[in-house]
C-alpha cells in the first residue's frame, strides 16, 4: 500500500485491533467478512505480536479457523514474494513430502480496513500443534519421542533442499510439533524459493539461530544451513540426555540448547563446551561441528547430513577354556553345525556316538579276568604252603601284578571303545590346533582395526584443528580489515568534516578582502575638501596632502596623545593607511575628530554600497578547488572500501581454497580409510567367527573328556573280570 508520496504508513497491533472489533466493516472477503475473533478477557481481539506483524486468531461462520497476519511495517515487493513463494509450494506433490509440513496461506492486498485506508494482510490455515520449545518442555524425558522428533526434522530439511527451498528463519516459534510428531512450518516472510534468486534478504531471522556471518546479501537455498546444525544439535543432545534441556535451556528462552553468545564466542561457552565434553560422541562432534561453522560464510556451511552410527552385527563373546560341562549358551550352536570344521575329518565321530561303557569281552579281556586273581592269590598261596620266603613273596606280588597291569594296558588300549575314544580327542585336538590359528590372525585384525580407528580418530581431529586454524585465521583478516577500513574512513570523514568548515572559512575570508578592496577603492575616488570639513581650511587640506593624506582612503583614524605635566596638552596625530602617524601643524584635537567623523561617514556610506557577495569568477575559482579537494577525499575513501573489500575477498577465496584443500586431502583419506576398513571386515568375514568354533572344539573335547571317565582304567579291569 503506498501513496504518491510513498509508502503508506502501517497501523499498529493496537489499530488492527480496533478494527478487528467489526469484521463486517473491515473485511471484503468472504471468509473473513462477519469473523468471530478470539478475545481476551476485555473482549478485545487477543493479538500475538512479532517484529514486523500481528497474528489473530479468526474463526469463519462455517467454523472454519484462519490464522491472520497483518503487517505492521512495509516491506518491499512483499506481494511478489508472496506469490512466488505460493507458486512454488503449490506445485509440490504432497506425496513426495516427508510429512505434511505445508500450511495453506493466501496474500489479500488491500485485505483489511484500517482508519479509512486498505492494507494487505495473510490469511492462513490454523495448525493445531505447539511450538517446539514447548513440546521439549513436556516431553523432553522421552529419548524414543525426541529421537523421532530429530529425525524428522532431518527429513523436513532434506524436503526443503530437495525443492532449492529456504524458509529463512528456522527457529523454535516457527517449528510446530503436531499431535502425531511430525512439524508444521509457519512464517514464511523470509522464504527463499528460486524464483526469488538475485533479490536480498527481508531479515536476518532469529538471533539465536542464525550465523554471525549472516547479512542481508544472503539469501539462497544455503541460508537454512547453519540453523539446521544448531536446531539438530539440539535434538539428538537432548535425545541422548534428558537432562541437558534443564541444564542448558532457561525456562522460557528464546533458544534451544545455544544462543547468539555462543555462537559469537565459542572458546567462550560454557553450554558449548558441556556439548563438547559429552559422554556420547555424536553429540560431540554435532557440536565440534557448530564451533567450526560459527563464522564461516553461509555460502560455505555445509548442508546438515545426520551422522549414521555402522551397523555390526551381534558378536557372540568367546569363552574362557572350557572344563567340566559345555556352557549352555552352546547347546544350541554345537548340535546346529553340521559343516566340518578346518581339520575335521569327513569320518569324525560325534561325541554322542561313542560307546558309554565297555561290552563285549574277547578272548584277551576273558584271560585278563583269569589272570588277576592269580596274580593276586597265587603268591599267597605259595606263601601259605611255604614254598617262598616272605621276601621271595614281596617280590612275587609285585612282579605278578606289573605283568597283569601290563598286560591289562595293552589289551584295554586294543579294545574298540578306547581306540575310537583316542580317534576322537586325536580328531579334536588337531581341530584345536587349526582353529588357534584363525583365531590369533582373528585377534590380530581387532588390534589392527582398534589400532586404525585411533589413528583416524587422530587424523580427523587434526583435520578439526586444521579447519579451525583456517577460520581463525580468516576471522582474523576480515577483523584487521574492517578495523583498518573504519580507521581509514573515519580519518577521511574527519577531514571531509574539516575541508566543509574550511570552505566557509576561505569564502568569509575571501568575501570580506574583497569587500575591503572595494571600500578602499571606492574611499580612494573621495578627496577632501574644505566645504565638508568645518573649520578645516584649504591650507590645511594642502599641508594634508602634502603629507600623503588627499582622500578618505589614505587614513584609518586618529591618535591623541596627551603631553602629560602642568598643561596636560594634546596632540593630534593623524594614521595613515600605510601605517604612518603624522603630526599637521594646525590640526588640533578638535579638527582631528571633525576629520576623523567626516572619514567615518564616508566610510560608513561606501561600506552600505560594498557588495555582499563575491564575483562569480572568483566564488567559483574558490569553490573548484575545495570541490577538488573534497573530491579527492572521496576519493579515497571509496578505495578504503574498495581495498578493504579486496582483502575480504582475499580472505574468504583463501579460506574456501584452505577449506577445499583440505576437504580434498579429507574425501582422499576417508576413502583410503573406508578402502582399509572393508579390506579388514572382508578378512575378519572370511575367518567367519573362529573364536565361536573354538568354543565349540572345546566344549566337545570336555565331552569326549566326560566319557572317557566312563572307559576308564579301573573301568576296564573291573570289565575283565566280571564282563560288565
Amino acid at each position: 500500500m503506498s501513496t504518491a508520496s510513498g509508502p503508506l504508513a502501517f497501523p499498529s497491533g493496537r489499530q488492527y485491533q480496533e478494527a478487528l472489533q467489526n469484521t463486517a466493516l473491515c473485511f471484503h472477503d468472504r471468509d473473513l467478512r462477519g469473523a468471530l475473533p478470539q478475545v481476551t478477557k476485555l473482549g478485545l481481539p487477543r493479538p500475538i505480536s512479532g517484529q514486523f506483524a500481528s497474528v489473530f486468531s479468526l474463526t469463519s461462520s462455517d467454523g472454519r479457523r484462519y490464522a491472520l497476519k497483518c503487517f505492521t511495517s512495509h516491506v518491499r515487493d512483499q506481494q511478489d514474494r508472496y506469490e512466488a513463494v505460493s507458486d512454488k509450494l503449490s506445485g509440490i506433490d504432497a506425496r513426495s513430502l516427508s510429512q505434511p509440513w505445508r500450511i495453506g496461506f493466501e496474500y489479500v492486498p488491500d485485505g483489511i480496513l484500517v482508519n479509512g485506508s486498505r492494507f494487505p494482510v495473510l490469511k492462513m490455515d490454523w495448525v493445531e500443534a505447539v511450538t517446539l520449545s514447548s513440546w521439549l518442555d513436556s516431553h523432553h524425558k522421552n529419548s524414543t519421542a525426541v529421537r523421532n522428533l530429530a529425525e524428522h526434522f532431518a527429513l523436513l530439511t532434506a524436503d526443503l533442499a530437495a525443492h532449492d527451498i529456504a524458509h529463512g528463519d528456522l527457529q523454535h516459534g516457527n517449528l510446530l510439533v503436531a499431535s502425531d510428531g511430525t512439524f508444521r512450518l509457519v512464517d514464511y516472510d523470509g522464504m527463499f524459493v528460486p524464483a526469488l534468486n538475485g533479490r536480498h534478504s527481508t531479515e536476518r531471522g532469529h538471533r539465536n539461530y542464525q550465523s554471525p556471518a549472516r547479512g542481508d546479501d544472503d539469501f539462497d537455498s544455503t541460508l537454512d544451513h547453519f540453523s539446521n546444525w544448531v536446531i539438530y544439535l539440539a535434538l539428538h543432545a537432548v535425545s541422548a540426555d534428558p537432562s541437558l534441556w534443564t541444564r542448558l535451556h532457561e525456562p522460557d528462552g528464546e533458544y534451544l540448547l545455544l544462543a547468539e553468545d555462543d555462537f559469537r564466542d565459542p572458546a567462550g561457552s560454557v553450554r558449548l563446551l558441556t556439548l563438547l565434553s559429552h559422554t556420547d560422541s555424536t553429540v560431540r562432534d554435532l557440536a565440534e561441528q557448530i564451533r567450526m561453522l560459527a563464522w564461516q560464510p553461509l555460502s560455505l556451511v555445509p548442508r546438515l547430513s545426520v551422522p549414521v552410527a555402522p551397523a555390526h552385527g551381534a558378536r557372540i563373546p568367546g569363552p574362557r577354556a572350557v572344563t567340566g560341562r559345555r556352557p549352555s549358551w552352546l547347546d544350541d550352536h554345537v548340535s546346529a553345525t553340521t559343516a566340518p570344521s578346518p581339520g575335521a575329518s569327513a569320518s569324525a565321530t560325534p561325541t554322542d556316538s561313542l560307546p558309554p561303557k565297555y561290552v563285549h569281552r574277547q578272548v584277551p579281556d576273558v584271560l585278563l579276568g583269569l589272570l588277576l586273581p592269580l596274580a593276586v592269590l597265587g603268591p599267597s598261596a605259595l606263601a601259605v604252603a611255604e614254598l617262598i620266603t616272605p621276601y621271595v613273596l614281596t617280590l612275587s606280588y609285585g612282579g605278578s601284578l606289573g605283568m597283569t597291569a601290563l598286560a591289562a594296558r595293552t589289551t584295554r588300549r586294543r579294545r574298540p571303545e578306547t581306540t575310537a575314544l583316542r580317534a576322537h580327542l586325536s580328531r579334536l585336538r588337531e581341530r584345536r590346533r587349526a582353529t588357534l590359528g584363525p583365531v590369533r590372525t582373528a585377534d590380530r585384525l581387532q588390534r589392527e582395526r582398534q589400532e586404525f580407528d585411533v589413528s583416524e580418530t587422530t587424523r580427523q581431529r587434526r583435520l578439526a584443528t586444521a579447519q579451525t586454524k583456517l577460520q581463525h585465521t580468516h576471522a582474523k583478516a576480515v577483523k584487521a580489515a574492517e578495523k583498518k577500513k573504519v580507521r581509514d574512513q573515519q580519518a577521511i570523514e574527519k577531514e571531509i568534516t574539516a575541508l566543509a568548515r574550511q570552505r566557509q572559512t576561505t569564502l568569509g575570508r575571501a568575501l570580506r578582502s574583497y569587500r575591503k578592496e572595494t571600500i578602499d577603492r571606492e574611499l580612494g575616488k573621495i578627496r577632501l575638501h574644505e566645504r565638508e570639513l568645518t573649520g578645516i581650511g584649504r591650507s590645511l587640506v594642502q599641508a594634508l596632502a602634502a603629507r600623503g593624506v588627499r582622500t578618505a582612503a589614505d587614513f584609518t583614524g586618529i591618535t591623541l596623545v596627551r603631553s602629560g605635566g602642568r598643561y596636560n596638552n594634546v596632540t593630534a596625530l593623524i594614521n595613515t593607511a600605510d601605517g604612518r602617524r603624522v603630526d599637521i601643524k594646525g590640526i588640533g584635537e578638535n579638527r582631528a575628530r571633525t576629520l576623523d567623523a567626516w572619514r567615518v561617514r564616508q566610510h560608513a556610506r561606501v561600506s552600505s554600497r560594498a557588495p555582499s557577495s563575491l564575483p562569480p569568477a572568483r566564488h567559483q575559482s574558490i569553490e573548484a578547488d575545495f570541490v577538488r579537494r573534497e573530491t579527492d577525499l572521496y576519493r579515497q575513501r571509496t578505495e578504503a572500501e574498495v581495498t578493504a573489500r579486496r582483502a575480504l575477498e582475499t580472505a574468504v577465496n583463501q579460506l574456501r581454497s584452505g577449506l577445499a584443500r583440505l576437504d580434498g586431502e579429507n574425501q582422499l583419506a576417508a576413502r583410503h580409510a573406508s578402502q582399509q576398513r572393508q579390506h579388514l571386515a572382508q578378512r575378519l568375514a572370511q575367518l567367519g567367527d573362529p573364536r565361536f568354533r573354538l568354543a565349540i572344539v572345546e566344549a566337545e573335547i570336555a565331552a569326549a573328556n566326560r566319557s572317557a571317565r566312563a572307559l576308564s582304567f579301573l573301568r576296564y579291569l573291573r570289565f575283565a573280570l566280571i564282563g560288565r
